[in-house]
């Protein structure tokens, strides 16, 4: 085995389960520690270490989708200094930084070339390069979601695809493309995002798994999804909103109350005792039949009744449904706010009139508050 230091870099992809990932690192940084798997301490924010990929970004003159980014460290500054933390382990040791935000290089050659720049300077550590991957329709659907539910202007979801999304998010050689030419492709690790690995500690044992570790045995997992999905049932309200100059607050008390009136639908549907659709379409066809074997039914046509034998909603015709329902009960709590503050404006002026009145010895109005 090689005594050499080594340096993980896990590059996402966006929406295979980083965020959890990223929290279950920090918060078992020693035990990790203790199996010679370093997650590094610095630059670190929300417990991944965005900043060394927004710092290449920025140098290559990116300023889109870069949250906030108010590091003014250099790229040079921060990859140095992570280099030099990464020497300082003991042999054969592996330190690891992980952030989604490195799989972007691959759209933007400017900045792949300058992490390039900073590899070729620690050529004395060996590197590893993790990335998951998921059906790219699969992981578009969730892009698309999250990029909504951040507030971000885009259209339609296949516009988005089309003109608004990193070409990375659906071509995966582009992707992978900088990280194969500057490491080599026996230093990428491939991993598949698979549903099933959000069950229990599934996600955690398979990326560590791909590393050559265990789970540690006393390690904590968590139970909450760091970063959970928005209803998509939502997605339309919540894009609407985003252009609509609403205060962040205005339009979090609007997705609530959607969201409040969907998960009313839902509880609704959720009828145990009652016969579920399968049952009644065969009862109803057993009935037509009882009836077209009775002596008078000669008028009767069965094939005709038997044509349209109950079904569940059509999904598209319910979500229409359920979307005009949702938005029609947000503009009765609209004019329904309306009219109070319309009628407390209407007191408010009232009273004004008659303390001006007061004040002139004129003949205060009639008093119809009442």
């Amino acid at each position: 085995m090689s005594t050499a230091r080594e340096l993980i870099l896990h590059i996402g992809h966006y929406k295979t389960g980083t965020t959890a990932l990223q929290v279950f690192l920090e918060s078992n940084r020693a035990l990790l520690a203790q199996q010679g798997l370093n997650y590094a301490d610095a630059p670190v924010k929300f417990s991944k270490h965005s900043a060394l990929a927004f710092s290449l970004l920025r140098a290559a003159g990116v300023t889109e989708l870069m949250h906030d980014f108010r590091n003014k460290h250099s790229a040079q500054e921060l990859w140095q200094q992570l280099f030099t933390a990464t020497r300082a382990l003991p042999e054969g040791a592996s330190m690891l930084v992980s952030s989604e935000e490195f799989i972007r290089l691959g759209a933007h050659p400017a900045a792949a070339a300058l992490l390039r720049a900073q590899i070729d300077t620690a050529r004395d550590l060996r590197f590893r390069v993790v990335v998951y991957l998921r059906p790219p329709q699969e992981h578009l659907k969730s892009w698309y979601n999250q990029l909504v539910k951040m507030g971000i202007d885009v259209g339609s979801f296949d516009a988005a695809v089309r003109a608004q999304m990193e070409a990375v998010h659906w071509d995966y050689a582009l992707a992978l493309k900088p990280w194969i030419e500057i490491f080599g492709p026996e230093a990428i690790v491939l991993r598949s995002f698979e549903t099933s690995l959000r069950v229990g500690d599934g996600l955690f044992e398979d990326f560590l798994a791909g590393l050559g570790h265990g789970l540690p045995l006393a390690a904590v997992t968590g139970s909450r999804d760091p970063n959970p999905r928005m209803d998509d049932r939502l997605l339309g309200i919540r894009r609407a909103l985003n252009r609509s100059g609403l205060s962040a607050d205005m339009a979090r008390q609007v997705m609530d109350r959607a969201q409040s009136s969907l998960d009313a639908e839902a509880a609704s549907d959720a009828l145990t005792d009652a016969p579920g659709f399968d049952t009644i379409r065969q009862r109803a066809e057993d009935a037509i039949a009882a009836l077209a074997a009775l002596p008078g039914a000669e008028g009767l046509d069965a094939t005709v009744l038997r044509a349209a034998l109950p079904a569940p909603q059509d999904a598209t015709e319910r979500q229409l449904e359920q979307t005009v329902a949702v938005l029609s009960f947000e503009l009765a709590q609209m004019r329904t706010i309306q009219l109070r503050q319309a009628l407390r404006l209407n007191l408010l002026e009232k009273r004004l009139d008659k303390a001006e009145a007061a004040g002139t010895g004129a003949p205060a109005k009639p008093d119809d508050e009442a």
